[in-house]
């Protein structure tokens, strides 16, 4: 038991743990401090100096700093520094750190604006900003500062070249270069040199274009507009507006130059003939006189290039010119040169012209190696060089002139040396150089070359006008043709224009007209709307006129004796009832006016009129003559017509001498003359006849009077007819029963009065007539076949004219009227008592009563 209670246990060994629970509280928070530390440390940015010569434009804490359309950055403090500037603390983003290198570049952006554009239009809104351009090395905090930004070829790998002027003119930075009129590039920088007193240009070309510029590139001044005057007219030259206001340079680009590298430098021209490649010569001359700075240098019309500096010297004046280097294979040992002014003699006026330009010097083109020194002489040369002598005639002197050019396709070649009067008319001399002189053949044709062309009619003036030295001198134009070279002794006429040279003279036609319906002078021939020839005269010919036209060469085969020629008429116009059409031709047409032909197959002899219109000149009319009373009312050109359709026309009227009558000369188109020339076709005048009854012909009010026909049956020609009238008998229906109504006096009743059954129009009245005792009237009746199934020897008929009145002491007044047609245009009234009865037959009579007994209106059969 004692034993038991004395014993002792077993102590249990526990490991220690190292860390408490207790401390992730305290870690956790200094992980959390420090992170937010370094956070903060890398995120509160850079403070940077930026020097700058003033603080104009620049606030602190307003003024930000940009880069690439974002802040990266804002100005804290602005204050002096010890070099007379200020220094700018900025505060940079952590995001731009690495930015921050030695060849980083600071400037201010302000809004500017100039004739080169706007810039820095953003700061106008948000205010002025500074920007930045990264760029390589080590890691600074201290940079200088410009008010300018730098050069863009610094920025993009643009290429940067210099130029050389002697003055800057309208150029500023910004003003354009251009190549082909699209801008390349701009001028970035420019600067007086102090030692040779030079414009020095810095201009930057994009990268893109930048294989455009060449080592062997010329360069010229685009500004502004350039105005020159000379022999061959006034010159105006202006590239572009751009280029007008701001100005510009524009550059060469030659295949076989190498391309240029940044910083070569090049002469800029002042224009863009001055940077043309060009080689200068030097003149010996006793004297000066008439010659000044800019004299042209002349040949065969064309400047070569012009004096531009004269000095003198002890035995007399040194002449220096550039010339256009093209012309270098002119001279050579073997050219002369002399002084060329207003000659006065005997054979008239030469280089009138240097009387208000100033005289010029003349190149004859010699033989040998190239040569810059030469002597000018005071008169030309008395051999004019290499080259032939042609014999020209004209049969006068009209465009011929000593010193007229001789010109191939508008170059002069040649000249006249002298003129002689002979017994057929003028004969010249001309000279042509070599190698021009090979170009006269045998085939060769000559004309005048005026110097103003004018081609005037009612569509316009046309006014063609040479240089101002072709108006004054004239010339001479050749073609070479083919075959052999001329022989020396040919003589060549001189056409007075290119077509008649090439094409041969025009060819004439004398035309006959009635009238001219406008035609003029100058007025077009056309053959199927193609303008072949002209008018060229007209004159007076007995009663008509006498029209002479020119047909050109080309189109001479189409004028024989098939030609027709008619008024090519630009308005056609017909009116009726129904309105008016009007059919125009072409705008120069109804201007011009003109005459139209074809060629009429079958055709043996010439016809020379003038037709009023196509169809009559195409296909021949068929003339038949109409006696009518002299009060006829009927005019030239009225229509002949069947049923509405033109079948002819009148051509003439005429008055006999009595006063009596008048004869119409007409005609007929040629188809219907087989139906209208016969003894018993009849013609009658068709006027508008307005009365209660109604109107007819209402568009003869408006086209005038014209004859209506009726083809004749008979096989006997004719063409001789009396023109009736009153309008002949006319049935209004075909194969229908004709009676004859008789009754005491005609009244109200005419041709077109409806005849009616049951108030029903079933015919009408086509002819009137006395009785052959002249004691009544005789009514005759057409019914229409429909309804002449309706009359028979039980029908009674009565005039249903007017107003039936019957008045009674008891039976008062009673007024009525068959219908409103009726009481205006008469009318006629039947009633059948048997329908069985006998079929009548054609002219059976019937007499008309008054009024209708009572019980007629009470049939009714049946049919």
């Amino acid at each position: 038991m004692k034993s038991s209670m004395t014993a002792t246990k077993t102590p249990k060994v526990a490991k220690k743990k190292l860390l408490s629970p207790i401390w992730i509280l305290p870690i956790t928070a200094f992980l959390l401090g420090a992170w937010l530390l370094a956070s903060y440390v890398r995120e509160r940015g850079t403070d940077i100096e930026i020097q700058f010569p003033s603080a104009n434009g620049i606030e602190a804490n307003k003024t930000l700093v940009r880069y690439q359309g974002l802040v990266v950055g804002q100005v804290n403090q602005v204050e002096l520094n010890e070099e007379g500037g200020v220094t700018v603390t900025v505060k940079m983003s952590h995001q731009v750190d690495d930015l921050l290198r030695r060849g980083t570049q600071f400037w201010l952006v302000t809004p500017k604006a100039s004739l080169t554009g706007i810039e820095g239009l953003d700061a106008l809104f948000s205010g002025n900003y500074i920007t930045m351009s990264p760029g390589e090395g080590s890691r600074r905090t201290r940079f200088e500062g410009s008010f300018d930004a730098p050069l863009a070829a610094a920025q993009n790998g643009s290429l940067t070249i210099e130029l050389l002027a002697d003055r800057r003119g309208s150029l500023d930075v910004g003003s354009g270069v251009y190549f082909h009129q699209i801008q390349v590039g701009q001028i970035i920088k420019y600067e007086l040199e102090q030692d040779t007193l030079k414009v020095r240009l810095t201009a930057a070309i994009e990268a893109k274009y930048r294989s455009l510029v060449r080592n062997n590139s010329r360069f010229w001044n685009l500004s502004g507009a350039r105005v020159q005057a000379g022999l061959d007219g006034i010159n105006v030259e202006l590239d572009s507006l751009a280029t007008l206001l701001a100005g510009g340079i524009s550059f060469s680009s030659p295949a076989e130059g190498e391309e240029a590298r940044s910083g070569d430098l090049y002469r800029l021209h002042a224009n863009a003939d001055e940077a043309q490649p060009s080689f200068d010569i030097e003149f010996t001359a006793e004297h000066a006189e008439g010659l000044r700075v800019g004299t042209p240098i002349q040949h065969r019309g064309l400047k070569l290039g012009a004096i531009n500096h004269i000095a003198l010297t002890e035995s007399g004046v040194v002449l220096n010119a550039r010339i256009n280097g093209e012309y270098r294979h002119l001279f050579t040992a073997g050219s002369r040169f002399w002084r060329a002014g207003a000659e006065l003699g005997l054979d008239g006026v030469k280089h009138l012209d240097t009387l208000i330009f100033g005289d010029f010097i003349a190149l004859l083109p010699g033989q040998g190696a190239f040569s810059d020194q030469f002597q000018l002489d005071d008169t030309r040369p008395l051999n004019p060089g290499q080259g032939r002598l042609i014999h020209l005639s004209q049969r006068d002197a009209t465009g011929l002139s000593i010193g007229a050019p001789l010109l191939y396709r508008g170059f002069p070649v040649g000249e006249v040396l002298q003129m002689a009067l002979t017994d057929d008319g003028i004969e010249a001399t001309a000279w042509v150089s070599q190698p021009y002189d090979q170009l006269v053949k045998e085939q060769s044709r000559f004309w005048l070359h005026s110097g103003v062309a004018v081609e005037a009619d009612l569509s316009g003036i046309k006014v063609q006008s040479a240089p101002l030295a072709n108006l004054i001198k004239g010339g001479i134009s050749f073609s070479s043709g083919e075959g052999e070279a001329a022989s020396k002794d040919k003589v060549f006429t001189v056409f007075p224009d290119r077509q008649q040279a090439l094409e041969g003279p025009a060819v004439t036609v004398t035309l006959f007209a009635h009238e001219l319906k406008g035609l003029t002078l100058g007025a077009p021939l056309y053959y199927r709307e193609l303008e072949v020839g002209k008018v060229a005269d007209i004159g007076l010919q007995g009663d008509g006129f006498a029209v002479k036209l020119a047909v050109q060469p080309a189109y001479r085969q189409l004028v024989d004796q098939r030609a027709r020629f008619w008024h090519q008429s630009p308005i056609k116009v017909e009116g009726s009832l129904a309105g008016v059409s009007i059919e125009a031709g072409p705008l120069p047409q109804l201007l011009r006016g003109g005459l139209g032909f074809d060629q009429l197959e079958g055709a043996v002899e010439a016809d020379l009129r003038i037709f009023p219109d196509r169809q009559s000149a195409i296909e021949p009319s068929v003339e038949l003559t109409l006696y009518a009373p002299a009060k006829v009312r009927l005019e030239r050109n009225a229509a002949i017509r069947y049923l509405g359709h033109t079948i002819g026309q009148v051509d003439s009227v005429t008055l006999s001498d009595d006063l009596q009558h008048q004869t119409v000369k007409a005609s007929l188109a040629p188809k219907w003359q087989t139906h209208f020339l016969r003894n018993d076709a009849r013609f009658y005048l068709v006027s508008a006849d307005v009365s209660l009854a109604g109107a007819k012909n209402l568009d003869t009010l408006l086209t005038g009077n014209y004859i209506a026909a009726l083809p004749g049956q008979s096989g006997s020609r004719e063409d001789h007819f009396t023109l009736l009238q009153d309008t002949p008998l006319l049935l209004p229906y075909d194969d229908g029963l004709r009676l004859v109504l008789n009754q005491s006096r005609l009244g109200s009743l005419k041709i077109g009065s409806p005849v009616l059954y049951r108030q029903m129009k079933v015919g009408e009245v086509v002819h009137t007539r006395l009785a052959e005792d002249g004691a009544s009237v005789d009514i005759e009746v057409q019914f229409d076949p429909r309804y002449q199934h309706l009359v028979n020897r039980t029908s009674q008929f009565w005039n249903a004219s007017g107003l039936y009145v019957d008045v009674g002491w008891f039976s008062g007044a009673q007024v009525a009227a068959e219908s409103l047609e009726t009481l205006l245009i008469g009318g006629i009234a039947f009633a059948t008592e048997q329908a069985d009865s006998d079929v009548l037959d054609n002219g059976a009579r019937f007499q008309l009563a008054e009024r209708p007994k009572a019980d007629w209106l009470d049939w009714q059969p049946r049919f």
